[in-house]
C-alpha cells in the first residue's frame, strides 16, 4: 500500500475509508471488491472464475486450490456486514468455457449451499465463461439472468456483449474488465491495485466492479487505450472521465483522479 500512501499527487490525502457510498443507495462495504445496494438489501460480486487453478494445473502451472477459501471468506464477511436478503454474481462464476470440471463442480456446489444456509437469495448474471453452468445452476433452482438482470433503474449484466435496456434504467453495473490501476512509489517500483470505475456514457451511469478472485490481480485501466478495452460497452464511452475506486482489502477505500489524469501523472 506504500504506492498509494506516498504520492500525494495521485491518491486523495484522508483518513482511512473502509466502507465507501459511490452512489445513491450503492456502496463498496469492506473495503472489498464488491457492491451493496442498500434499497434492495443486495450484494452484488463479478467474476470468481471459480475452477482457475484447475484450468493452470491442466498446463503445467501447479497452484494450490486456495482461490475459493477467499472468496468464501469474502462473502461470509460481507453477509455479517450488509446482512442482505440477496447476491447476485455478475458473470464468470466459474472460470472453463466448457463443461463443468470437477473443481467448479464441487466448488459452485459449496457455495450455493452455503449461501443458502444463510437465507440469500441468489441470482447469476450470464458470463462468457459461464458455458454449461446450467447444469449446475438447475441442481440448485438457481436462476440465470441472460444477458442482464433488471432490478428498479439498475441492470446488471456481464459487460462481454452489449444489450438493448429497458426504459428506465439509469444505472449500468457490469464486471468482466477486470479493472486495476497502476502506479508508482518513490523509487520507482510498480504496483497494481484493484479498483471500480464510475462514470457516465450517453444516458447512462456505469459502474464497474473489479474481479473477486485473488488470480485475477486486473488490468491497469490507467495504461490502456480505448482499443484495447476488453467490454465493448465501455468502448463506447469515454473512458478518461471514469472515477477509479480503489480497493486494498484490511486498508481502505481510495478515490482516485479521474483516469485521463493520472495517465499524466
Amino acid at each position: 500500500m506504500k504506492a498509494l500512501a506516498s504520492s500525494d499527487s495521485v491518491a486523495e490525502q484522508a483518513p482511512l475509508v473502509m466502507t465507501m457510498n459511490i452512489l445513491k443507495g450503492v456502496s463498496i462495504p469492506g473495503s472489498y471488491p464488491s457492491l451493496f445496494l442498500s434499497t434492495y438489501r443486495t450484494l452484488v460480486v463479478g467474476d470468481l472464475h471459480l475452477g482457475y487453478e484447475y484450468a493452470l494445473n491442466q498446463k503445467g502451472v501447479y497452484l494450490p486450490q486456495s482461490s475459493y477459501q477467499y472468496v468464501r471468506y469474502v462473502i461470509d464477511d460481507l453477509i455479517k456486514m450488509t446482512h442482505p436478503e440477496s447476491i447476485v454474481f455478475l458473470g464468470d462464476v466459474k472460470h472453463e468455457f466448457g463443461k463443468p470440471t470437477p473443481q467448479e463442480w464441487e466448488e459452485v456446489k459449496d457455495l450455493l449451499l452455503f449461501l443458502f444456509s444463510q437465507g440469500l437469495s441468489v441470482h447469476v448474471v450470464r458470463g462468457n465463461h459461464d458455458n454449461y453452468i446450467l447444469a449446475i445452476l438447475k441442481k440448485f433452482n438457481v436462476g440465470l439472468h441472460d444477458p442482464y438482470m433488471h432490478l428498479g433503474d439498475f441492470v446488471l449484466i456481464h459487460g462481454d456483449k452489449e444489450a438493448e435496456l429497458p426504459e428506465g434504467v439509469r444505472t449500468i453495473i457490469m464486471a468482466h474488465e477486470h479493472p486495476a490501476v497502476s502506479s508508482r512509489d518513490l523509487s520507482g517500483a510498480r504496483y497494481k491495485f484493484k479498483c471500480f470505475l464510475v462514470g457516465r456514457c450517453k444516458k447512462y451511469r456505469i459502474v464497474v466492479v473489479p474481479a473477486l478472485s485473488i488470480l485475477s490481480a486486473g488490468v491497469g485501466i490507467n495504461e490502456m487505450s480505448r482499443e484495447e478495452l476488453l467490454s465493448p460497452i465501455l468502448k463506447n464511452c469515454d473512458i478518461d472521465r471514469f472515477t477509479p475506486f480503489v480497493v486494498e482489502e484490511k486498508v481502505g477505500v481510495f478515490r482516485f483522479p479521474q483516469i485521463g489524469v493520472m495517465r499524466q501523472i
